[in-house]
């Protein structure tokens, strides 16, 4: 497993996922973070739905696990790097997983394509023996 590689700032936030508190807990953390650093509302929203998507991951493959924020300035860009890590059953087939329309569970298959669409580079790893991490990094637009 690689981390992307960029320069993190001190900003960062993590959150478990569970059923109990679903995602308003990373959901309410980023969007503090977000309107702390005067993200404009596009890229806020896109960020939040990144989030939103890898979480309902979580949960509906999963049941709970972890998602963190950070901030990241690299050669004088704002970023943020989105790490979801979770101990189910893992990805059986990643390729085949982040297609579009793609779905395990008869949902729209959107999930990771969508991520995939709104985001500068995903990674998706199998933790051994269980579970999977997805890395997200967005740049902003200056």
């Amino acid at each position: 497993m690689n981390s992307i590689s960029a320069t993190t700032a001190s900003q960062r936030i993590c959150a478990a996922v569970t059923p109990a508190n679903s995602l308003s807990r990373i959901r309410t953390k980023a969007r503090a973070l977000f309107n702390s650093l005067h993200i404009r509302k596009q890229p806020a929203t896109e960020l939040l739905t990144i989030i939103n998507e890898l979480g309902g991951n979580i949960l509906r493959h999963a049941g709970r696990g972890e998602i963190c924020v950070e901030m990241l300035i690299q050669e004088g860009r704002l970023g943020f790097r989105i790490v979801a890590t979770d101990s189910g059953p893992g990805i059986a087939d990643i390729k085949k997983a982040s297609q579009p329309g793609f779905s395990e569970d008869n949902g729209l298959g959107l999930g990771l394509s969508g991520i995939t669409n709104l985001s500068d580079k995903v990674q998706i790893d199998n933790l051994l023996p269980h579970g999977t991490r997805v890395e997200v990094i967005k740049w902003l637009s200056p």
